[in-house]
């Protein structure tokens, strides 16, 4: 049961002293200052056609000249904001996953998954303006992006939230308490040109935008 004392009151502005960055203009309630029109996936010129819903998820991700079913593509591109909120940035960048398999088949076959089906999976993040992640935002589209999205595919232009030092050769680490490899609370220098699937710990954020400017 919720005490009285524990629920908020909508038409008071909620403080946080400890850390006003959590604090919110309304108790119950974030304020969204502004929308930004995220980055839409777009195919490269190589892509001939959609695959049919029923068409199996694994050959329409290898193929390069068969895109993914119409219809997650759809939900995938009405799942994606980009709220420029009071007292944080918030970002849902989605992507697609397999849905759970209603067959007894589709159990023992691809463990759990249908081979079919698809659904979306979001990924939101959520970062305040306090976050060390915020000391710069830059233009970090790819040179000639037009063309390279022709050619290649993209996703609109890319917007990079970083954290560096020594000249802006190497990122902070992010994560204290649960940082990379198990280590705990230790100081990391991550070379900038770390990839992102083996530093994950670095202070960088990449958002895909329509237009930067």
């Amino acid at each position: 049961m919720i005490s009285r004392s524990n629920i908020v009151d909508g038409s008071k502005p909620y403080i946080v002293e400890d850390r006003p960055m959590i604090s919110r203009s309304s108790g119950d309630r974030v304020k969204i200052l502004h929308l930004i029109q995220p980055g839409k996936e777009e195919t490269g010129c190589l892509t001939c056609f959609y695959a049919p819903p029923s068409f199996p998820a694994i050959i329409s991700h290898l193929l390069p000249c068969i895109d993914y079913p119409e219809y997650i593509l759809r939900e995938v591109h009405s799942s994606q904001y980009i709220y420029i909120r009071e007292n944080s940035i918030e970002v849902n960048q989605p992507t697609i996953q397999p849905a759970r398999s209603e067959s007894v088949l589709g159990n023992v076959l691809c463990c759990g998954h249908s081979s079919t089906d698809l659904i979306v999976l979001d990924q939101v993040t959520v970062i305040y303006y306090d976050d060390l992640i915020m000391d710069e935002i830059r233009n970090d589209t790819r040179v000639c992006n037009p063309l390279q999205t022709f050619c290649c595919g993209g996703k609109g232009e890319e917007v990079r939230l970083e954290s560096t030092f020594c000249g802006g050769l190497c990122y902070r680490g992010r994560r204290g308490t649960r940082g990379c490899f198990g280590c705990c609370c230790m100081p990391l220098c991550i070379p900038v040109g770390c990839p992102e699937c083996l530093c994950p710990c670095a202070a960088r954020v990449s958002v895909d935008v329509y237009r930067f400017c």
